[in-house]
């Protein structure tokens, strides 16, 4: 009868074990053995689902630096939201500022100048347009502000060359990245970027300062 090591609870097949039993028994002890290996990365995990206390070494160690990252927080490791990014389907990100939440890209597009109060209740979505308002004629805009038009088109635009808009709406561009000249203003169009809330987040902290 097989029986077990005490720190790690691997299975010591016996020799009376059936061979298909001592297989399975050796596979789990691998697996085992691989969820407690080491972990080097080059900065803090955006990438996979982390229980909590996982510890990620830092592959680069130098002085004033971290020796690693530890995991405070069950869940799914992404990237930061960056603005004025091209997202596409299935891409996965966190708020800049944790909110203990990430999010996860259900139409491609770009996302716009200012972070999105996004959700916390499960699967709220949300569009990636903080800040945007519907055009207005002979109005003043500064850069990187962002209008809707007023007929949507699933779209928003946004001001890179300031001054004051026109007296008539313009025709707006429906290609990424067009622009349309609207009086003294230039605006650029882009796709509205959709986040959908999936879970909780995981929550890297770093150990070991480095004198």
């Amino acid at each position: 009868m097989s029986t077990s090591t005490e720190k790690l609870q691997l299975v010591l097949p016996a020799l009376s074990d059936e061979i298909q039993q001592t297989i399975q028994d050796l596979a789990s002890n691998f697996q085992r053995l691989d969820n407690i290996s080491d972990t080097t990365e080059t900065q803090t995990p955006t990438t996979r689902y982390w229980k909590v206390n996982k510890k990620v070494w830092n592959s680069s160690p130098q002085s004033g630096q971290y020796i690693g990252w530890v995991n405070v927080r069950e869940g799914q490791a992404c990237p930061k939201w960056n603005p004025l990014y091209q997202y596409n389907m299935g891409d996965k990100i966190v708020p800049a500022n944790d909110n203990g939440h990430y999010y996860e890209c259900i139409q491609t597009g770009r996302s716009g100048p200012n972070e999105p109060s996004f959700p916390t209740t499960s699967g709220g979505s949300i569009n990636d347009t903080q800040g945007a308002s519907k055009w207005t004629p002979t109005h003043s805009y500064k850069l990187n502000e962002v209008v809707f038009p007023s007929v949507d088109n699933n779209r928003f635009y946004i001001c890179t060359v300031s001054g004051v808009s026109g007296a008539t709406e313009p025709v707006w561009s429906t290609v990424d990245g067009g622009t349309v000249s609207d009086g003294m203003v230039v605006w650029t169009g882009y796709r509205i970027v959709k986040w959908i809330e999936k879970g909780t987040s995981a929550l890297f902290k770093p150990f070991g300062k480095i004198e």
